[in-house]
């Protein structure tokens, strides 16, 4: 988002963002069933913004009420996908999700480590964007795009416990 002088605010940026963690908390507790913990607790770096108590759910929360959520992907950044893969290299049964909160509506998406074709789709392609990330300068950074059909609205997603 960017300030009244037009350039991006990252300060301000990461006080709206924990102001809309703290909003969809409760939601994510109902969601998932499970009582969830801020990862700033103990890591205020992490890849994600939240966890269950046995630390196999991880859920990030991209906040973009600025925008509706009628794009062709949604994105976020690859570090968050690599971290993904390194926890469920530890534990087989770690599941991540990236909630998305639009103006219009809001999106969830279980990550999946594979990007293979599934019923001839894709989930998602990884591409490198050159944006200013709220530092006042442009930095090169490798992000993940999740196809919209990929996507379920919150309110229609059901959790279900993987048996496996």
């Amino acid at each position: 988002m960017q300030s009244i002088s037009g350039k991006p605010d990252l300060k301000r940026d990461l006080k709206i963002g924990k102001k809309a963690e703290k909003k969809i908390h409760p939601q994510l507790e109902e969601l998932f069933r499970e009582k969830l913990i801020s990862t700033d607790s103990f890591n205020q770096f992490c890849n994600f913004d939240f966890v269950n108590e046995s630390r196999d759910i991880w859920i990030e929360h991209k906040n973009r009420t600025n925008y509706s959520s009628n794009f062709r992907t949604y994105f976020f950044d690859e570090v968050k996908l690599i971290k993904f893969k390194k926890l469920k290299e530890d534990n087989p049964k770690v599941r991540a999700f990236i909630v998305w909160s639009f103006k219009d509506c809001r999106k969830i998406w279980e990550i999946t480590d594979s990007d293979k074709m599934e019923n001839g789709h894709l989930h998602y392609y990884i591409e490198n964007q050159f944006a200013d990330r709220g530092r006042g300068y442009k930095v090169h950074t490798d992000v993940v795009n999740v196809f919209n059909v990929r996507t379920t609205k919150i309110q229609d997603y059901v959790f279900t416990e993987k048996t496996e």
